[in-house]
């Protein structure tokens, strides 16, 4: 038997209504943040997987944060052999007006219907970075008859090389966890200039990474994405400032997480154990 055709539950005028309330208590309850759509740079058609992702867009929306007073859900700091993981999720609900309105159009969005698992939302009052690992987009079902809100379940983001170019502070996660090579910058004849940062340097007319920091008191020149093999000798040229220097030292460092990185003193400790310049440096000759 077909439902009563004397009553409508879908009347748009009660819709818009109901649209209003939903945004207007977003924005009360709400927090601002970040959405950093995902640019797929290289993709493993095989696998289906991105090689190389960018995140150049960010989008300042109200969202809100589900059970915000107990904090972020998961299974928050455990200890294993590996040491401290942080192991938190968080449901984040943005309303469907605000997506519409805001981020929809970026063309950088495998689908412009609703948010796209593996993007990032960056949460400013906690300095997380959280990737979207499934979207909820029917709950709660069809009131009125229309969707209204998104929930996005999301986990701590693990920095695997993308690279960050929003001009937020969500850049902030590339600049400390990024592969980083240190390299002391000749002062001679024909020399010239300063690096500034952000710029792209080029070897040869190739660009071979991206300037993090020149310090000119000791012409030390940091870069990251580096793709390519440098060298004494090389010489590097500011694709912005057009700085035309001479690499006199290379130091290459993977700095991760800051202080407590290690991976410095394996390299300096695995000298004394292993030489080289033997023909099997790991069996009988």
């Amino acid at each position: 038997m077909p439902t009563n055709v004397f009553f409508n539950h879908a009347v748009s005028t009660e819709q818009h209504l109901y649209e209003d309330l939903v945004v207007e208590s977003l924005r009360f309850y709400g927090h601002d943040v970040f959405y950093l759509p995902r640019e797929v740079v290289e993709e493993d058609t095989i696998l289906t997987e991105d090689v190389q992702s960018r995140f150049g867009d960010a989008y300042s929306v109200e969202m809100y944060l589900e059970n915000p007073a107990g904090g972020f859900e998961g299974e928050g700091d455990l200890m294993s052999k590996f040491g401290v993981q942080i192991a938190e999720e968080a449901t984040f609900v943005i309303s469907l007006r605000t997506w519409e309105r805001f981020i929809s159009l970026d063309s950088n969005l495998a689908t412009s219907l609703r948010p796209n698992e593996g993007d990032l939302i960056y949460f400013p009052l906690s300095g997380s970075m959280f990737e979207i690992r499934f979207v909820e987009d029917q709950n709660p079902f069809f009131q009125l008859g229309k969707l209204f809100v998104f929930k996005m379940r999301c986990s701590l983001f693990e920095y695997s090389g993308e690279d960050f170019d929003t001009g937020t502070n969500a850049d902030l996660v590339e600049q400390d966890r990024a592969y980083t090579i240190s390299m002391t910058m000749s002062k001679g004849e024909g020399d010239s200039g300063s690096y500034v940062a952000n710029e792209n340097v080029t070897l040869d007319s190739v660009v071979v990474g991206e300037v993090i920091n020149f310090r000119g008191s000791n012409r030390e020149l940091i870069i990251k994405d580096n793709i390519t093999t440098l060298a004494q000798g090389d010489r590097l040229i500011g694709a912005t400032s057009g700085a035309t220097r001479t690499i006199t030292n290379i130091i290459d460092v993977m700095t991760m997480e800051g202080s407590v990185a290690q991976n410095k003193d394996f390299e300096d400790k695995d000298n004394n154990y292993l030489d080289f310049s033997e023909t099997n440096p790991f069996g009988e000759p």
